[in-house]
Parts: C-alpha cells; sequence; structure tokens
C-alpha cells in the first residue's frame, strides 16, 4: 500500500474516521492503529509480519525484564500468545485463498490451509521457541542484576541483527561466497542456492525496536507495561516501511496519553502531505525518468567493459536528476508520514532539514535522514569512542560508522564504497577544516561552500545509484574527458528545470525565512495560489503509473 495510491487514500479516510469516533478512549485509538499498521503492512506480504511481530515480543520482554528486573507470568502469557498467534495466523493462513464477490465470502480451503505444510518448521521453531524460553526463564533469575540486565539486552539485539541480517544480507554474503568459493578453491557451492526476499522496511523496524530497549537499557526511559503500546510504536504505519526511526522516548509515551488536534495543526498536516506528494510524483518520479534513461543500459554491466558516452553534459545532468529524484522521494515519504501522524494527534520526527543547503559534510549529516544519522552517532559511533580519544580513533570510528551505514542502505558493494567515500570526505573535512567558530564576514563565502559540497554529494550519489563499479569509471570519463552537449542532453537539462524550479524556488523561500512551512503564515490569496498550482501540477504532471519508493528497499 502506497501513500501516492488511491488505495491508501481510501484506507487513510476510514482509519482517520474511525479513530477520531474514538477520541475519548485513547487505549482503542491505539488497538486500531496497531490493526491498521499491520493491514498496512500485510498489504505488502503478510507473511513478513511474523517478523515485526517477533521483534516486538522480543522487545516488550527484553525491555520489561531490564527495566523492571522481571516480567509477570501473565505478561509474558500475552507476548507468547502474541509470538504463537502471529505464527499460526500469517504464515499457516494463505490468504489468497480468500475472495470476495457479490455473492459473498469465497474460501477456497485446501489453498486458505496449505500455509499450515509449507511453512511447518518455521511455525513450530517459533512454538518450541517461545516454550524454551518461557521453561528457562525462572533460571535467569539466578543472574546478577547487571548480567542480567546484559543478558536481555543482548538477547534484543541478536534477535534483531540476526533477523536483519538473514533476510537482508543472506544473498549478498552467499554469493560472494560462491564466487570466492569458485574462483580461490574451483568450488561451486550448492548449498548456496536460497533466494531470500527482503521485507518492505525492515532496516527501519529492527533499528527502531533496537533503540528502545538500548534505552531502556541506559535508564533513558522506562519500559512500557502494555503490549499493545510496544507493538503500536514498533509498527505505527505512517513511518513503519520508510521511517523517520523514531526513539521509543519520543513516540512511544504519545500511545500512553490522549490524543487531540487544533486547527493549526491539521492545516499543518494536510500541508505536509500536499507538499510530500508534490515531491514524489511531480519532481521525483519525472526525474526518475531522466535517470534511468541514462543509467539503465549500464546497470547489468559488472566488470563487462563498456562504451564511454561521448556527451558527458547529459551523464551529469542524470547524476543532477537523480540528487533531485532520491531527495524528493525519501523526503517526500518523510513528509507525508509526519504529515498524516499529525492528522492523527502525533508528532513524529523531522527527518530532513535542506540538506543540499549544507556547507560541509558534518553539517550535511546534521540535515540528511536525520533519524539514521543521530541513530548512528548514539547507538554505534559514541560507543565506539566518539571523539574522545585522539584524533586516529576519532577517524577510525567515522569510517566504521560510515562503512556500516552505507551497508545499512543494502547489500552492494557500492553501498559500502558510498558508505567509505562520505566517512573518507568527513574525516578530510576534520583535518583540513578551518575554525568552525569563525564568523563569515563574505555573503559569497557560504555560497560557494554549499555548491562545492552540493558536488561531493552528488559524486556520492553516482555511487549510490550505480549498479556495479564499471558504470562509476564510465560516467566519470564521460564527464571529465567528453563535456559535450547533445540534443538529449540538452532535453535532460530542459526536463531538469521543468520539473525542479518550484522546488527550488519554495526551499529558497524556506532557507531565507528559517521555517520549513512558511506557506502557513501567507496570505490567504498567495495560499490558494500554491494550493491550486501544486493541485493542478499532481494532476497533470504525475507519471502514468504509480511509482514505489525508492527507500522501501531498504
Amino acid at each position: 500500500m502506497l501513500f501516492n495510491s488511491i488505495t491508501f487514500a481510501i484506507f487513510f479516510v476510514i482509519v482517520f474516521g474511525l479513530y477520531w469516533s474514538l477520541k475519548r478512549f485513547y487505549r482503542a485509538q491505539n488497538l486500531l492503529l496497531l490493526i491498521a499498521s499491520y493491514l498496512f503492512y500485510g498489504w505488502w506480504d503478510v507473511r513478513f509480519l511474523v517478523l515485526i511481530v517477533i521483534s516486538t515480543v522480543v522487545s516488550y520482554y527484553c525491555a520489561l525484564s531490564i527495566d523492571e528486573k522481571r516480567i509477570t507470568f501473565g505478561q509474558r502469557m500475552r507476548a507468547s500468545g502474541l509470538a504463537i498467534f502471529a505464527a499460526a495466523f500469517f504464515l499457516g493462513l494463505k490468504w489468497s485463498g480468500v475472495s470476495v464477490s457479490f455473492s459473498g465470502l469465497n474460501i477456497d480451503w485446501k489453498n486458505f490451509l496449505s500455509g499450515f505444510s509449507e511453512f511447518r518448521w518455521s511455525i513450530l521453531t517459533i512454538f518450541l521457541a517461545t516454550v524454551l524460553i518461557n521453561a528457562f526463564h525462572p533460571l535467569l533469575r539466578l543472574l546478577s542484576a547487571r548480567h542480567h540486565s546484559r543478558f536481555f539486552l543482548v538477547l534484543s539485539v541478536v534477535t534483531n541483527l540476526t533477523i536483519l541480517g538473514f533476510f537482508k544480507y543472506y544473498n549478498f554474503f552467499a554469493d560472494n561466497f560462491a564466487v570466492i568459493g569458485e574462483k580461490i578453491f574451483g568450488l561451486a557451492p550448492n548449498a548456496l542456492v536460497l533466494n531470500v526476499v527482503l521485507p518492505v522496511g525492515i532496516s527501519f523496524f529492527t533499528f527502531q525496536t533496537m533503540s528502545y530497549v538500548i534505552d531502556v537499557y541506559r535508564g533513558k526511559m522506562t519500559a512500557s507495561r502494555s503490549l499493545i503500546e510496544v507493538a503500536v510504536y514498533i509498527s505505527f504505519f505512517p513511518q513503519l516501511v520508510a521511517g523517520p526511526i523514531e526513539r521509543g522516548k519520543h513516540l512511544l509515551p504519545q500511545f500512553q496519553r490522549p490524543r487531540t488536534i487544533d486547527t493549526a495543526t491539521f492545516k499543518e498536516g494536510l500541508w505536509l502531505i500536499a507538499w510530500g506528494l508534490y515531491k514524489k510524483i511531480v519532481v521525483a518520479d519525472n526525474m526518475a525518468r531522466i535517470v534511468n534513461g541514462v543509467f539503465e543500459p549500464f546497470d547489468n554491466l559488472g566488470s563487462v567493459a563498456a562504451a564511454v558516452p561521448e556527451d558527458g553534459m547529459r551523464v551529469l545532468m542524470a547524476i543532477y536528476a537523480f540528487a533531485f529524484q532520491i531527495y524528493c522521494d525519501f523526503s517526500g515519504y518523510s513528509d507525508i508520514a509526519r504529515g498524516t501522524a499529525k492528522l492523527l494527534g502525533f508528532d513524529i520526527m523531522l527527518n530532513f532539514n535542506l540538506p543540499y543547503f549544507a556547507k560541509n559534510p558534518s553539517d550535511f549529516w546534521r540535515r540528511w535522514h536525520i533519524s539514521l544519522s543521530t541513530w548512528l552517532r548514539d547507538y554505534l559511533y559514541i560507543p565506539l569512542g566518539g571523539n574522545r580519544y585522539g584524533n586516529f580513533k576519532m577517524y577510525r570510528n567515522l569510517m566504521i560508522t560510515m562503512l556500516l551505514g552505507g551497508l545499512w542502505h543494502g547489500a552492494a558493494w557500492t553501498f559500502v564504497l558510498w558508505g567509505a567515500f562520505h566517512g573518507i570526505v568527513l574525516v578530510l573535512y576534520r583535518v583540513f577544516a578551518p575554525d568552525s567558530g569563525r564568523v563569515e564576514s563574505s555573503w559569497w563565502k557560504p555560497v560557494v561552500q554549499g555548491v562545492v559540497m552540493f558536488h561531493i554529494v552528488c559524486l556520492g550519489w553516482l555511487i549510490f545509484r550505480a549498479q556495479n563499479l564499471t558504470t562509476i569509471g564510465v560516467f566519470l570519463q564521460s564527464i571529465f574527458l567528453h563535456p559535450n552537449w547533445s540534443p538529449e542532453a540538452i532535453e535532460c537539462f530542459r526536463s531538469l528545470v521543468f520539473y525542479s524550479w518550484f522546488l527550488i524556488l519554495f526551499q529558497v523561500i524556506q532557507g531565507f525565512s528559517g521555517k520549513l512551512s512558511p506557506i502557513l503564515e501567507w496570505p490567504w490569496f498567495a495560499r490558494l495560489n500554491v494550493w491550486v498550482f501544486m493541485v493542478m501540477s499532481l494532476i497533470s504532471l504525475a507519471t502514468r503509473s504509480v511509482q514505489e519508493f525508492i527507500y522501501f528497499a531498504f
């Protein structure tokens, strides 16, 4: 179910109406949101809801065990019951066997119940693991308080990293081990043939779940005793599949109290949804046509030699277009997520703050994918030592953090290289950066710094978008050795300007005003003109087919 689809619009209108009809009963609203969130995620593949439930149950169990040093029998039974029910309901039942027609509900029972035989080992494993954990739980009381908390922290982190590692990185490592085995040892391992499907948004909800338990362990928040609160915090549909990666101490308390919404919040929510849709449908999806037209002929090259395009400016325009595409695609999703959350009475964190206005690498990462940047800072960079133990260890910590940040984005060497590139840029900036406390007296210096930083980021986007290392080399040769304008390059430039001019203009206004939603304070006539322009653009400039968001793959 995509934010930019009619299906989601109908879904949200129904949820919105039911939700506010229960405004006097916030716990009933939480249950409704949990059901809606599972329906939203299960729209892609209901089987993967088991992963969210396992992550939820483990985090609930571990956080309570850490915070209160014990978990009651009733709490354990509720968590265990949810895990076993999810295995049976989401894996055992095949929902493709159910259909609805004018004559009523039709069930193909043979197909409907076939999941119990197809996934019998998975269901049995979840059942046995649940029974064993409950059986051995009394023995954990024998641990000292310190080891007791650490045990449950490790259990939570290992469980979530195992889920993430298997489903996201198994194919990557299996393929590479197969290549190494064949080239070095002359072996072709037949065991490494499993093709694991990547669940939507797995990197987001596993990181969000881990942060909750880690924060409880660090004493930054208390664990929730309500399984429903923890479950809906982890699966909250506006930000479930592409973030932002919310912290428990910010979002979870909002499920523990009644929510309200005023006129100003309602208007801001509608604006964020409209602005996000404009970014995605008008800018990102149309930029994708420019990008794909240049990159796709090179996507499957591998290490095969390729002719260098002699119109380097077309390649450069495609890289600029991808910079706009990925920013508008991802920040557009975040805007829609924030807008829908506001309409439901929630506040979720800002994930983008004019990143292409950054003047240096550190500034860029304070503005781009803020929830991931701060997550890596708080749970990886600082625990590694941060900048506390001298420059060499600081540079090492920066490189490790950015390498893992690159790998978080995807299981491919180009993502690792992208992370390494940004790590090197950050290290070089720390080595050669001017005094950050100095006040700039010339207006043009920040502009020059911004232009330089934008092009450094664009070089990174070339690495990010390329499907192989050959493409990176070929494109760089084309830009620097053949900077020619062809008719196709001119057409790319015209399309780039046509679809991005309003975005650029509005972002400049945002930058100078210091407000991300300045339109809310404009006169009614100015607001009306902007709304008419955006609605007409959405109607007339939308691509023919609904496009998925790029970060759904991460």
